[in-house]
């Protein structure tokens, strides 16, 4: 295992999250915001469960080839990729990196490209993954094209308002006969 994996593994669990055209978050937002969601976004999750910690051979690999990847579509603008926040948990034997994405076709695209760092990482991951047996756990879902609504109150940016514009909200209060959302 090269030392420079470990650090890149360090640098992404220091700065779990990115946006495109770097926007990042820069402190609370007062207030309720509502994101902008006139354009669809695709989220796509992919996690790990480390089912034996005991065999970190299975699964230290996999969590080693994840930075690289993300590194490298942050780089490239034209990727599709928009954000992404690494979130760990619940407890400490499963972590997720959540996506954003201008569309599947992107995502696609980059999952397919045979001279994508994800390609390489894909067949080291399933030589590792068949060899497992039951120590690693994983997992993703595909939301194409969501119409997002995103509201956020005290918070700083995040998710799609991290990601998109934001315009201000006013608190309401909603009774059990109100359908209105506060």
């Amino acid at each position: 295992m090269a030392p420079s994996a470990l650090i890149d593994l360090a640098r992404l669990l220091l700065h779990p999250q990115w946006t495109v055209g770097d926007r990042r978050p820069d402190g609370i937002r007062v207030g309720k915001v509502a994101a902008d969601g006139s354009d669809p976004v695709t989220v796509f999750m992919v996690g790990i469960r480390v089912n034996r910690w005991l065999a970190p051979w299975h699964w230290l690999p996999l969590l080693l080839a994840l930075p690289p990847m993300v590194r490298e579509l942050a780089a490239e603008p034209d990727s599709g990729l928009l954000g992404y926040r690494l979130l760990l948990g619940p407890g400490v034997r499963q972590a997720m990196l959540l996506q954003y994405w201008r569309d599947a076709q992107d995502l696609h695209a980059f999952a397919r490209d045979p001279n994508s760092s994800h390609r390489a990482a894909q067949k080291r991951f399933w030589r590792h993954y068949a060899a497992a047996g039951a120590a690693v756990g994983v997992w993703h879902e595909l939301l194409p094209e969501c119409a997002p609504e995103s509201l956020y109150g005290n918070m700083p940016p995040t998710g799609i308002g991290a990601l998109r514009d934001v315009r201000p909200l006013a608190w309401t209060v909603s009774g059990p006969d109100d359908s209105s959302v506060g």
